[in-house]
């Protein structure tokens, strides 16, 4: 928070607009109130804080049309005013809020536990702590289901009339197109649009996607709440994403459909060498010219931690960014601090110093477009996060047709066996100068053979609720003809549902089954739902009912 305010009294010191942007929750308001506190004496600027829905944008563009000369401006906003089409290209100097630090959020709440699952946000960490303070239990769970209202809420600023039911799908599936969210959730053209538009929400290759740490929050909120439902939606988009998988013509979105499927359905080991649960602000991203210093730090350190010749570490590095392509990937915390990174040289870009012993060897596996793995190295303290990597390892290896890995050490031996990659042998020379063998594998990732690799990797799907059994009940409800109490008891609890989607699902079941007055045209037209819309209730509530029985 103190770079803050020096870089926000150092963006405020000419006359013009200043934009103050930064994620839900990060604390934008209590900087522009300390900002405001800290200027005795001085002429204040004018402030707009939450500037967040278009009403509220073009109400302070209008107002900043007719400001005088010489006047200081703070636009607090979410996402970049630049962005935002209803902003209209006014210039604006940017001050960007990043996710605190650890020691900064734990000196907020001091609470381990809170400190992890707030990735980086002081209104989770607040939210988070409260819940353990009122006595919720100590897992991810009931804290997440404390936090998400909270982000609910404020996010209403945005959009009034969000689809609740629609973020939470959209969330825990780890992302949706239209077509996927609207069998899914029932959510509208226009729902997806508004979606689209929060800013805890980004386009991704595979259609809208969820930010951490949000997603993480609405995602265990509704494992906690809906556990059944959760499970079946995840079945649902994995069934969908592998038909896509095999067909996706673009690599990139070939590769972010398997990671999706990894995702909702790995088994437990899997899951844990891919996913860091929670995630918090880290990211993976290529490495740059001003990643030289933490290149050569996480390189020594990768060298002492593989009992590599150090002396070497130096060169090889060299070597490595003298090549057409260096590979590197950083992980990074929430301020861009690099404390990981992997190298994947891509095959078929170049000269690669470093591998040419490997690459003459196994000239044939190394031969056209693939990636392969020359290191891996993550400070202490972050090697939960290691999962990040090794995943940006397989998204890299699947966008590219083919991955190799290249390793001495005996663990990552083992994963590249369980991940199914064939071992094609050792190296002759001692490439890292370690004294060990040196293993290579490979496997390639043709677009054909994924679904068959990834149902591979799959826990066993769990069995489906027994649909038919609640519909032939409730159509005996509907012939006047006994049936078991309960289902009633499910169509009135589902009626009270916080879920407008569960209500509108209710009301279906309740007018054709219960009131049994009608078909399916009369009940959709009574209440005033197109045909689809209708059967795609009429299938959620059966669905829901079914929850509810088990």
């Amino acid at each position: 928070m103190p770079s803050g305010l020096s870089r926000l009294a150092e963006a405020c010191a000419t006359p013009g607009i200043v934009n103050l942007t930064g994620p839900l929750g990060v604390g934008k308001s209590r900087l522009l109130a300390e900002f405001a506190r800290d200027r005795p004496g001085l002429r204040r600027p004018w402030i707009f804080d939450a500037t967040d829905s278009e009403p509220r944008i073009r109400a302070a563009r209008r107002r900043l049309q007719r400001a005088p000369a010489g006047t200081v401006a703070i636009v607090a906003s979410r996402r970049p005013l630049a962005a935002r089409p209803a902003w209209g290209g006014d210039p604006v100097t940017l001050v960007e809020l990043a996710p605190w630090p650890p020691e900064a959020i734990r000196a907020l709440v001091a609470d381990d536990l809170a400190v992890r699952l707030a990735g980086g946000i002081p209104l989770l960490a607040r939210a988070v702590a409260g819940a353990l303070l009122a006595g919720a239990d100590r897992a991810p769970g009931p804290l997440a289901a404390a936090a998400a209202p909270v982000l609910l809420h404020r996010l209403r600023g945005e959009a009034p009339d969000l689809d609740a039911e629609g973020l939470s799908v959209l969330a825990t599936v780890d992302g949706a197109d239209e077509e996927l969210l609207a069998a899914l959730a029932g959510t509208s053209s226009r729902a997806f649009d508004t979606l689209a538009r929060l800013s805890v929400v980004r386009a991704d290759a595979h259609g809208l996607a969820v930010v951490e740490p949000f997603r993480f929050v609405f995602d265990w909120a509704y494992r906690w709440r809906r556990p059944n439902r959760r499970r079946r939606l995840a079945a649902r988009a994995v069934a969908r994403r592998h038909g896509q998988v095999a067909r996706a013509g673009d690599a990139r979105l070939r590769a972010r459909l398997a990671e999706q499927v990894l995702f909702l359905a790995a088994r437990p080991g899997f899951r844990a060498d891919l996913f860091a649960e929670p995630p918090g602000p880290m990211r993976v991203r290529p490495g740059t010219a001003a990643d030289a210093g933490a290149m050569g730090r996480l390189t020594r350190q990768w060298a002492a931690t593989e009992g590599l010749d150090h002396r070497g570490a130096d060169r090889m590095l060299q070597r490595w960014l003298d090549g057409a392509e260096h590979g590197f990937h950083m992980l990074v915390d929430g301020e861009d601090r690099p404390v990981g990174m992997v190298n994947l040289t891509p095959l078929g870009a170049g000269p690669a110093p470093v591998l040419e012993p490997l690459l003459q060897q196994h000239a044939k596996a190394a031969a056209g477009r693939g990636a392969l793995v020359g290191m891996m190295a993550v400070e202490e303290g972050f090697t939960r996060f290691q999962p990040l990597l090794v995943r940006q390892v397989l998204v890299q290896g699947i966008a590219n047709g083919r991955l190799i890995v290249s390793t001495p050490w005996q663990p990552y031996q083992q994963m590249c066996a369980r991940f199914g990659l064939r071992r094609l042998g050792t190296t002759r020379d001692d490439l890292y100068r370690c004294g060990r063998a040196n293993a290579v594998y490979a496997r390639a990732f043709r677009p054909a053979q994924l679904p068959a690799w990834l149902t591979g990797l799959q826990a066993p799907p769990e069995p489906e609720p027994d649909l038919a059994a609640v519909r032939s009940g409730l159509e005996r409800l509907r012939a006047g003809r006994p049936a078991p109490p309960e289902l009633t008891a499910a169509i009135l609890a589902l009626a009270a549902s916080a879920s407008p989607t569960d209500r509108e699902s209710a009301a279906v079941l309740h007018e054709y089954y219960l009131r049994g007055t009608g078909g399916h045209d009369l009940v959709a037209h009574r209440l005033h739902l197109s045909r689809a819309t209708y059967f795609r209730r009429l299938r959620q509530g059966l669905e829901r009912i079914a929850d509810l029985l088990r």
